[in-house]
């Protein structure tokens, strides 16, 4: 790919001879002739100029005589370059000799279903839709356009997904959620769980991550929403729109997070919370209350990241503070025998 067409793709400006040919983007340690690096410290340029290679750099950095693409943000344009630069290995449209079609199942064009794979009865796939390995999907599932399911992942009955949903190796969508009643010998009677999952447009789930189906209703995955490995959402919750959630978070019933809300990992949330929307909660807290919109917390519980700052720092010098305490009351008995 010519250095301008990826820079237009990628949004930046040239800087030099806009007729190179560019390849891969490759780590600094890599760089070479038709290869393109991306730069966040100055001090790399030398190197890069010595392997001449292309560079992206951002626009403040200092000039250079390699070929580039000037930039806002370096790593939304590394994002990018990697999209614009990577081979795609789509497989070939058709439907392996092993896999197992239902009955009224619709194929848009360009459709792929892989080795073993088996989509039950009234199932719609869109155009371009991959189902790689022994995915499964029950029936009544509609997938829109350009999803990709991994092997071995489920799709349970009802269940709709967007265009351009990706779904890792191993995830489950529209499991039964946990729902149960105790009688009065305090038994486990279940409710049935007869709702649906939706994941909107771009939603892109991990493996081994599990999205329960609602007791009744929907539970929902917002639009550009991305979920990382070992996540599970429970029954009735609702997640907004451009989410990121890293690994192992836990999210209980009927909770509903906001618009672009940051979790990091080995998070677990408490039932019928609220989280705001731009709320950011840090890794490995807990979280039993609502959250504001653009609060940032840590913590278990969690509460606002600064207060727990402070405390943690107070926390470092109790050992003093209690010495000082019993210095303190030595005095005051002496004083009080005078």
């Amino acid at each position: 790919m010519r250095l301008d067409e990826l820079a237009r793709r990628i949004g930046g400006e040239v800087a030099g001879d806009p007729s190179i040919e560019i390849t891969r983007v490759v780590p600094p340690e890599e760089a070479g002739p038709g290869t393109i690096v991306v730069l966040s410290d100055p001090r790399q340029i030398p190197a890069a100029e010595a392997a001449r290679a292309a560079v992206i750099l951002s626009q403040d950095s200092p000039p250079t005589s390699s070929p580039g693409i000037r930039v806002r943000n370096a790593r939304v344009a590394f994002a990018l370059a990697l999209r614009a630069l990577m081979l795609q290995k789509a497989p070939p449209p058709g439907v392996h000799p092993t896999g197992i079609l239902g009955e009224r199942v619709h194929l848009g064009a360009g459709v792929s279903v892989g080795p073993y794979a088996v989509i039950a009865d009234d199932v719609t796939l869109g155009d371009r839709v991959q189902v790689h390995a022994h995915a499964v999907i029950e029936d009544h599932v509609q997938i829109g356009p350009d999803c990709v399911l991994h092997p071995h992942v489920a799709i349970r009955h009802g269940c709709t997904l967007g265009a351009r949903v990706v779904l890792q190796t191993g995830t489950v969508i529209g499991s039964d959620g946990f729902g149960y009643a105790q009688d009065g010998e305090r038994r486990h009677i279940p409710i049935p769980q007869v709702g649906t999952v939706a994941l909107a447009d771009d939603v892109e789930i991990g493996a081994n991550s599990a999205v329960d189906r609602a007791t009744l209703g929907v539970t929902r995955i917002g639009r550009g929403s991305k979920l990382d490995n070992f996540i599970h959402i429970a029954h009735n919750v609702e997640v907004g729109e451009d989410v990121a959630m890293a690994a192992a978070c836990f999210v209980a019933g009927s909770t509903t997070i906001g618009n672009r809300v940051l979790i990091g990992g080995s998070v677990a949330i408490g039932d019928h919370i609220k989280i705001g929307d731009d709320a950011v909660v840090l890794g490995d807290s807990a979280i039993p209350t609502d959250i504001p919109p653009g609060a940032v917390v840590a913590g278990h519980p969690a509460w606002p990241r600064m207060a727990q700052r402070r405390a943690e720092a107070a926390f470092q010098r109790l050992p003093e503070v209690v010495q000082q305490l019993r210095k303190l009351e030595q005095r005051v008995r002496q004083l009080e025998g005078g």
